[in-house]
């Protein structure tokens, strides 16, 4: 049985402060809206994700028409919420607009450094993103099954869009980092030579309601299956050629951004919107620096405590060959997160006053995906309550995942991690529809990375092999910090990089190039971990001293979690003003 959150309790409204001009309220209101329409009208394939019926026989476009519709609607968006004055607002207001112009102005100045160029991305480049969308499809009567196969008929069209941005990369010098070019490529190559039944874009048919007629139920498996064969994988090889012939020998060597033309400036902006701070690449590779010695100390005294007498080095070897925590099949990687995650739900109480609204599940990651993914990833519940939060666990090569590094990362995909905070988030009331599904990488990463270390107040890790992982985890985060700055804004190689991680990973080592070759791939989104879980931390410090007898655990974490996602900063102006209550 798939755990599921224990009574959960109804989520609290933000503060109904009345405003101070209900026109300017209501004209935000009304951008905040626009805002949020904008978004589901660009991306039909977040609409499949969010559940909503709207868009499903589309997908998103790319290219210089779809973006310069984009920056115009932005901008339009951008003056009206300038227009209206802060000083009308009442306080839960004026945080609504300082969310918008910091998500609106990020959104148009992501289009000034032209990621699109080298979008060549083995983790969610299109490639993956369709066999992703076609997965999630839903099905209940024969028009979903129309929408979908004219989601399939647009294949073609999509890959066109994506190679002509990548030809304007080859023009202006901003290409793919070349670890991504092999394995995007290889990804397409497996998927070509795939019969047509066995992708995930056949997936659908195995949902067909049971209540159809036998003659309808077949008839959609027939069209689906023509349409793999005349658009999806036409789309697929047309790409492939592409990246066979004119693409063959141009991918950049360098791993770091810094390499490509506008690369640094693109890695700082990268850094602000990640981390949401002003922190500079030099100070953030610090700070990895500084924590991951403390991590070491911590993994060592560990190993003190089992008896070992050498250095971490040699521990972490001795442990990553041993038996003992090592699984052999797909199902007992599953089964053993089961259990953790269920022993979670029972424990909630006790640090949160609100649980989680909505259900979740543990599901093995699909096997089209699994070789170049990392060890887990979540996936927020769709808002019609169709599909619940999904920790998806990666179980290939299931000796691969030590038994002792599972622990905290269930408390991090799901809960007290993921799961908890975005379905709570999922169900606020008093504030926009935005914000209910905001995504700052630094809170929502770093709240998941401080649920870690919570679980070990709470004395979740069973076993001080258990704890390791934990430690291994957090210094995992740190090293995080020096080798994305190191390969972006410090022309660090991709060995050396992965020499950082080596040193504080046990056992096999197929993960630690996955990881390094995401950084590469994604560059900013490894800072937001630990500068998130630190500001977390500092806050809650802060409010333990100023509060001292009066400060409560669960109200804090409630204070926390009842604005969803926030920067940085002002997440640390709000904290800083709680009075306990």
């Amino acid at each position: 049985m798939e755990p599921t959150p224990p009574s959960a309790s109804p989520v609290p409204p933000t503060d109904p402060v009345p405003p101070t001009d209900p026109g300017a309220s209501a004209a935000l209101a009304a951008v905040a809206a626009a805002y949020w329409e904008f978004g589901l009208e660009e991306s039909p394939q977040s609409c499949t994700y969010l559940g909503l019926d709207r868009g499903q026989d589309r997908l998103d476009e790319r290219g210089p028409i779809a973006r310069a519709r984009q920056e115009k609607a932005l901008d339009g968006l951008l003056h009206r919420v300038e227009a209206v004055a802060p000083d009308a607002l009442a306080s839960e207001d004026r945080l609504t607009r300082q969310i918008l112009v910091r998500s609106i102005s990020e959104q148009t100045e992501a289009l000034r450094h032209h990621g699109w160029e080298w979008e060549v991305d083995q983790l969610f480049g299109l490639q993956i993103g369709l066999q992703d969308v076609a997965t999630k499809h839903r099905i209940r009567t024969p028009a979903d099954i129309d929408d979908l196969l004219a989601r399939y008929a647009a294949v073609p069209k999509a890959f066109e869009e994506l190679i002509g941005d990548l030809r304007d990369g080859l023009k202006s010098g901003r290409t793919a980092p070349r670890l991504s070019y092999e394995r995007v490529t290889a990804q397409v190559r497996a998927f070509v030579a795939t019969p047509a039944a066995e992708t995930a874009f056949f997936v659908p048919a195995s949902r067909i309601p049971a209540d159809w007629p036998s003659g309808d139920a077949a008839r959609a498996r027939a069209a689906l299956l023509a349409a793999i064969d005349a658009h999806v994988r036409p789309g697929f090889a047309a790409y492939l050629h592409f990246l066979e012939t004119e693409y063959a020998g141009k991918a950049r060597t360098e791993p770091g951004i810094w390499s490509i033309p506008g690369g640094p400036d693109a890695y700082a902006f990268a850094i602000r919107r990640h981390t949401t701070t002003t922190l500079s690449a030099e100070r953030i590779h610090q700070i990895g620096l500084e924590e991951l010695e403390k991590n070491e100390r911590e993994m060592l005294a560990i190993a003190k405590g089992e008896g070992h007498t050498g250095d971490l080095r040699s521990f972490l070897d001795a442990v990553g060959r041993d038996p003992r925590f090592r699984l052999g099949t797909r199902e007992e990687v599953l089964d053993r997160y089961r259990v953790i995650c269920a022993r979670m739900d029972a424990r909630l109480p006790e640090a949160f006053g609100t649980l989680p609204p909505t259900p979740y599940e543990i599901r093995p990651l699909e096997e089209w995906r699994e070789k170049d993914a990392p060890a887990a990833y979540y996936q927020p519940p769709d808002l019609g309550g169709a599909r619940p939060g999904i920790f998806y666990a990666n179980t290939h090569n299931p000796p691969s995942w030590p038994t002792y590094d599972m622990e905290t990362l269930c408390y991090h995909e799901a809960i007290p991690g993921h799961h908890l905070q975005i379905s709570i988030a999922q169900k606020l009331e008093g504030i926009p529809e935005f914000r209910r599904h905001a995504h700052f990488t630094a809170y929502i990463e770093g709240w998941a990375h401080y649920t870690e270390r919570l679980a070990d107040e709470m004395g979740m890790y069973s076993t001080p092999m258990d704890r390791l992982g934990m430690l291994a985890g957090q210094a995992w985060r740190a090293a995080r910090l020096v080798v994305d700055t190191g390969l972006h804004a410090m022309k660090w190689s991709r060995n050396r990089a992965i020499d950082v991680l080596q040193r504080i990973k046990s056992g096999p080592t197929d993960d630690v190039a996955n990881e390094i070759d995401r950084y590469i791939i994604w560059p900013g989104q490894a800072l937001a971990y630990k500068i998130g879980q630190r500001t977390i931390t500092e806050a809650r410090e802060r409010a333990k001293r100023r509060l001292g007898a009066r400060f409560n655990l669960r109200a804090f974490h409630d204070e926390v979690l009842r604005r969803g996602a926030l920067p940085l900063s002002l997440f640390e102006d709000l904290v800083r003003g709680w009075d306990g209550a």
